[in-house]
């Protein structure tokens, strides 16, 4: 699927639910979820497989270096990101994939910190 056809506009990623965003992905890779650990040197996780020296994550799978994250697949070094994949030194993102080093980014469009903390906090009470 081409990625330039499945982007979102700032606008349309603020506005969509939690729902709209579970739903919108440009794969499957994160429907793929491992119940086996297999995970090596990882502290306080639950529900995460082939990661390694992760910490405080939840059902992550084949993600290194990477903490306080949830649902993400394929990741490194990252922190407080959820439902992402293949991403890279990134904190604060969701639903993003095939990045770097970024910040306050939703389905890999970004947001200032004060739009992206208020759609996450949307969204939990979504």
């Amino acid at each position: 699927m081409d990625n330039k056809k499945c982007m979102r506009t700032k606008e349309e990623i603020l506005k969509m639910s939690k729902k709209e965003l579970d739903d919108y992905k440009w794969d499957k890779d994160l429907n793929n979820k491992v119940e086996n650990s297999y995970c090596s040197d990882c502290s306080n996780c639950s529900g995460c497989a082939y990661c390694s020296v992760c910490s405080v994550c939840s059902y992550c799978s084949y993600c290194s270096n990477c903490s306080d994250c949830s649902y993400c697949f394929g990741c490194s070094n990252c922190s407080n990101c959820s439902n992402c994949s293949y991403c890279s030194g990134c904190s604060g993102c969701s639903y993003c994939r095939n990045i770097e080093e970024e910040q306050y980014m939703i389905c890999n469009v970004q947001l200032t910190k004060e739009e992206y903390e208020a759609k996450i906090k949307e969204l939990k009470y979504d």
